[in-house]
C-alpha cells in the first residue's frame, strides 16, 4: 500500500509542476525530474523564454553554454520565483570570460513542504515534502570570432517524502554570429541522459526531460535616441511534449531602464508574459507570467552583477 502511495504522490507532484496536459509524464516509462524544463532568470522569462541566442549572461549555464562567451568578464545572478501551488523556484549561477573561454557554475532548486496529498477517490491521504536540485558546471570555447561551442554537466536529485532519485545529466550549446549584421543564432540540447528509477521499483523507470531548442536574435543598438532593441524567437522541442513557439522582445532607455514581453505558442497553460528591468552597477529584473487552469502565477525577481 505505501508504495502505490508513493507512485500516486510522485503524479500528484507532476500535475502540480507541469500542468493536466502533460501529468501524463509520471507514469513509468515516461519523464521525471521536469522542473528541469522551468526555465531561469526574470530577463528570459520576461521575453517567453526566447533565449538561447540571447544568453549573455550567467545564466547561460542552463539555457546555452556557449553563451558564456558573451560575458564580458565576470557576471552573477540570483533568481526567486513564486512559482504555482505555493512552490519556490530558486537559481544561482555565475559565469566567467577569460579569452576564449567561458567557465560557469549554478545551483537550482523547487521545494515545497507541506502538499496535501489525495488518493483516487479525493480522500485525504497526509502531507509530504517535495524538493528538487541541481548543481552544474559549463565551459564554452570560442572555435573562431563568430562561433563558439560549450557543455554543460549536472548532478540532479529529487525527494518526495523519504523516497529519493539522482542521477547526472549534460547539456551541449552553440552560438553563432551571423554574416547578417545584429543577427545571431543559437542552439542548445539540455537534460541529456539516461533512465532513473526511485528507491521503490514499482513506481518503474523514467526518462529525463530532453530539450531541444534553437533560434535567433536581433539586437539593434542605439535604436530610439541611445536605447536597444532586441528581438528574439525560438522553436523548443522537449521529449513527451509537442513543439512550441517562443518570441520576446525588449526595449532598453538610456542603457538603465528596460521593458519587455513575450508570447509562447503551443503550451497548453502559459502564452503571454511582460517584465520590468533595471541596470546601473546591479540588474534589477522581474518577470510576470499568468498561468491557466487555476495553477497560479508566476512572479520572478532576480538580482544580477557583472565586473
Amino acid at each position: 500500500m505505501k508504495k502505490t502511495l508513493k507512485a500516486l504522490l510522485l503524479g500528484c507532484v507532476a500535475f502540480a509542476l507541469v500542468g493536466p496536459s502533460t501529468a501524463e509524464a509520471a507514469d513509468p516509462g515516461r519523464t521525471v525530474l521536469t522542473f528541469l524544463k522551468i526555465g531561469v532568470g526574470a530577463r528570459a522569462a520576461m521575453m517567453g523564454d526566447a533565449y538561447v541566442a540571447v544568453a549573455d549572461d550567467a545564466t547561460a549555464s542552463y539555457w546555452n553554454p556557449a553563451g558564456l562567451l558573451k560575458i564580458e568578464s565576470n557576471d552573477v545572478v540570483g533568481m526567486h520565483n513564486e512559482w504555482i501551488q505555493d512552490l519556490r523556484h530558486e537559481y544561482a549561477a555565475v559565469g566567467v570570460h577569460r579569452g576564449r573561454h567561458g567557465f560557469g557554475a549554478s545551483f537550482v532548486g523547487l521545494y515545497s513542504d507541506d502538499i496535501q496529498a489525495r488518493d483516487d477517490t479525493g480522500q485525504e491521504a497526509g502531507i509530504f515534502g517535495y524538493s528538487d536540485i541541481a548543481v552544474s558546471g559549463s565551459y564554452a570555447f570560442e572555435l573562431t570570432e563568430d562561433l563558439g561551442v560549450g557543455g554543460t554537466i549536472r548532478y540532479m536529485r529529487q525527494s518526495i517524502d523519504d523516497e529519493n532519485l539522482s542521477g547526472v545529466a549534460f547539456d551541449f550549446g552553440g552560438t553563432w554570429q551571423t554574416p547578417v549584421e545584429g543577427v545571431e543564432a543559437g542552439a542548445s540540447m539540455r537534460h541529456l541522459g539516461g533512465s532513473m528509477s526511485y528507491d521503490f521499483t514499482d513506481a518503474g523507470s523514467f526518462d529525463l526531460p530532453t530539450t531541444l531548442q534553437f533560434g535567433l536574435a536581433y539586437r539593434k543598438i542605439g535604436f530610439g535616441g541611445g536605447g536597444g532593441l532586441l528581438l528574439a524567437g525560438d522553436i523548443l522541442v522537449a521529449s513527451g511534449d509537442d513543439a512550441s513557439f517562443r518570441f520576446g522582445g525588449e526595449y532598453k532607455i538610456r542603457e538603465q531602464f528596460s521593458v519587455g514581453a513575450g508570447y509562447k505558442a503551443g503550451l497548453d497553460n502559459e502564452d503571454i508574459s511582460f517584465g520590468l528591468g533595471y541596470e546601473k552597477g546591479v540588474r534589477l529584473n522581474y518577470a510576470f507570467t499568468p498561468i491557466s487552469n487555476d495553477l497560479g502565477d508566476s512572479h520572478r525577481f532576480a538580482l544580477g552583477y557583472a565586473w
